[in-house]
């Protein structure tokens, strides 16, 4: 090697060694203070990509599995809010069932409703103010997507319900037969299901919905509700009872009837009005002893309960009740009237409601005691059948009697009676004189007047067969009827097949035609139709609807529209309805519908919870697999730290004898 002074070569290759070991022990410094092998991608790129990938499956899973706890948290939020629904439903299942005994009266079943009319308004609170960070979880139908994964798609879903009175179809529920169903208020979206088409908007950002819309043909029902009080119907032809109304039927607007007159009425076709059709039945109250009952009586006699219609029984008590044990037999009138102790009201009737009061050319009259419109002829009759009449012989004073069912006479207190030879009228004597019998009185010459009264007491029951035991007037050619009362409906039935005038109350004459099928048709022979309950000549109507700015619905006058249940649209804000039918069915299938809701959200309860146990899992495998990857393994770090100093003390050292080589160089110069 040449001695040289410009260039020391072994102190560069010096330094040049000392420069990489300090190096080395910089990284072993650095990565000994951050904990980290890899600190920047120079340290290990492709170590560090995978590390990276790793921080954001961490990250990413750790989050879902706060989002899966929060979930749960959902579905806890609403399953406690069913339990609170669940719970209103038992208590009203448990007042329905004590609604259906018979032993309550109107104002129980009023107190029993009144409850639970509030205990269904706690669940339609509780379905519209359970929340959840600020979701209402049962006031509709939706979906609510837990991400439960570090990556697209990996979600659990928690369905939610809409769970109301609504949905539980609970509208309307009641067991008194006073209920009502509020209707909600429309929506443009209803206009367009019922086939309005969407118009123009205005300047107030009102738009106006339009759609023609059928009228209904005008039944015979519709054309007497068009008229005015005082108006007279007068006839074109014979009415039910087979006589030319010629005198007219007068509305009377305080009574809701219509009075006329009959002379001559056909006895058979007044047997076919006054008696029930197959089929009828009506609801009555039985009382027996001190305790009311209301229940349905059919045309054949069979007894069943109002509220459901569910067959009653006798028992040996004669009381009536709902439970088929010990003997007991199925409830009829024939049943119910063998017990004295009974009365029922509001007998089997026709729909034609009428009161006859008169007498009848043939010496025979037959008449209802008292005012007001009767659904049909009411008859006392006792337990053995027979019913109670005043009759009066040529004007005379009235004599109290009983007609059995096979026309046998006899005094209000069952002794016989006899018509009097001489003079026609009842006696008590034997001798001489006729066994008292309908058809002796009829036959007798005299003009006998039969009023039949209306019972009372608590020996009496009303004939629900509404005349079964007026048979006796197959015996009369023709009945006289005077002053009679019948109501709209009964009047829709006197009048069908005749024509007749409308007299509309000063206003002018409008004729008519009711076919036999009950169609109105006018003068022209034309259909008459009904537009909102006034009788029209068009068979169709342009409604127009207005959506204002807010989103109501209202009609050209401002008043809002609503919707009821079955898709109708109407401005009355409430429905009537009746008592629900097979109530406990009704709410069993809604508490099934709770039920089954928790049993989903316990489900997906589960789910969620098996997911936060699995997220945790994989958490703690990715950050042991990120730290064998990038954290620094502390034992090898020191180790080279060490090693570092101990070869950068050394390197410093041998600097100092590389520096000092040119110097032994200049001795030559000093020989």
């Amino acid at each position: 090697m040449a001695q040289v002074i410009n260039t020391n070569s072994l102190s560069l290759l010096t330094q040049n060694n000392i420069n990489k070991n300090q190096s080395s022990m910089s990284t072993a410094i650095e990565r000994l203070s951050s904990g980290l092998r890899i600190n920047s991608a120079k340290d290990d790129a492709a170590g560090q990509a995978i590390a990276n990938r790793f921080t954001s499956n961490i990250k990413g899973l750790t989050q879902a599995a706060r989002n899966a706890n929060d979930g749960i948290s959902v579905a806890q939020t609403t399953e406690g809010a069913l339990s609170e629904i669940n719970n209103n439903l038992q208590r009203i299942r448990e007042l329905t069932v004590q609604s259906s005994t018979g032993t309550n009266s109107e104002s129980d079943l009023n107190s029993i409703q009144d409850e639970i009319k509030s205990r269904l308004d706690e669940i339609d609170r509780v379905s519209g103010q359970t929340q959840f960070n600020g979701v209402n979880v049962l006031a509709k139908d939706g979906s609510m997507k837990i991400q439960v994964g570090a990556n697209d798609g990996e979600t659990i879903t928690i369905d939610l319900k809409k769970i109301d009175s609504s949905t539980l179809n609970l509208t309307g529920f009641n067991v008194n037969g006073k209920g009502e169903v509020a209707n909600t208020k429309a929506t443009a979206d209803d206009l367009k299901l019922a086939g309005f088409t969407k118009g123009t908007t205005d300047a107030n950002g009102v738009t106006d919905y339009k759609n023609t819309i059928a009228n209904s043909k005008a039944s015979a029902s519709d054309l007497l509700a068009n008229i005015s009080d005082k108006s007279v119907i007068t006839g074109g032809g014979a009415n039910a009872f087979g006589v030319a109304a010629t005198a007219g039927y007068k509305y009377d607007a305080a009574s809701k009837s219509y009075s006329f007159d009959a002379t001559g009425a056909d006895s058979a076709k007044t047997l076919s009005i006054i008696n029930p059709n197959t089929g009828d039945s009506s609801q009555a109250t039985v009382t027996i002893g001190e305790k009311d009952q209301k229940v349905n009586i059919s045309q054949d006699g069979k007894i069943t309960a109002a509220d459901d219609n569910a067959t009653l029984y006798l028992d040996k008590q004669g009381n009536l009740t709902k439970t088929n044990a010990g003997g007991v037999a199925v409830a009829t009138w024939d049943g119910l009237i063998s017990n004295s102790d009974s009365t029922g009201a509001v007998p089997v009737g026709v729909k034609t409601k009428i009161t006859l009061t008169s007498g009848a050319a043939s010496g025979m009259s037959v008449s209802s005691e008292g005012a007001g419109i009767q659904t049909s002829t009411n008859a006392q009759i006792l337990a053995d059948g027979a019913f109670a009449a005043k009759v009066s012989i040529d004007g005379g004073a009235a004599t109290d009697i009983m007609v059995a069912n096979n026309g046998n006479i006899t005094a209000a207190d069952g002794s016989a009676l006899y018509l009097d030879s001489s003079t026609g009228g009842f006696t008590a004597t034997a001798a001489g004189n006729t066994a008292a019998t309908l058809d002796a009185l009829i036959a007798n010459g005299k003009t006998a007047t039969m009023t039949v009264a209306s019972g009372t007491s608590q020996n009496t029951v009303y004939s629900t067969t509404g005349s079964a035991d007026f048979t006796s007037l197959a015996k009369v050619d023709t009945v006289n009827i005077t002053n009679a009362h019948v109501s709209a409906e009964g009047m829709a039935n006197l009048t069908k097949g005749a024509n007749f005038t409308l007299d509309l109350g000063g206003t002018g004459t409008a004729t008519h035609t009711v076919t036999a099928a009950g169609v109105v048709k006018d003068a022209a022979n034309d259909d008459v139709y009904v537009d909102d309950g006034a009788l029209s000549s068009e068979p169709t109507k342009d409604v127009t609807y207005f959506e204002q700015k807010n989103g109501a619905i209202t009609n050209s006058t401002g008043g809002t529209i609503y919707e009821t249940a079955d898709g109708k649209l109407t401005t009355e804000a409430t429905t009537a309805s009746t008592s629900t039918a097979d109530p406990l069915k009704a709410l069993d299938d809604a508490i099934s519908q709770i039920d089954k809701f928790r049993s989903s959200l316990g489900a997906v309860q589960n789910r969620l919870v098996s997911a936060v146990t699995n997220l945790n899992n994989t958490t703690t495998n990715l950050s042991e697999a990120q730290s064998r990857i990038q954290d620094a393994d502390y034992a090898t770090e020191v180790s080279n730290m060490s090693k570092a100093q101990i070869i950068q003390q050394a390197g410093n050292s041998v600097l100092s004898k590389a520096n000092q080589v040119p110097q032994q160089v200049l001795s030559l110069l000093q020989g």
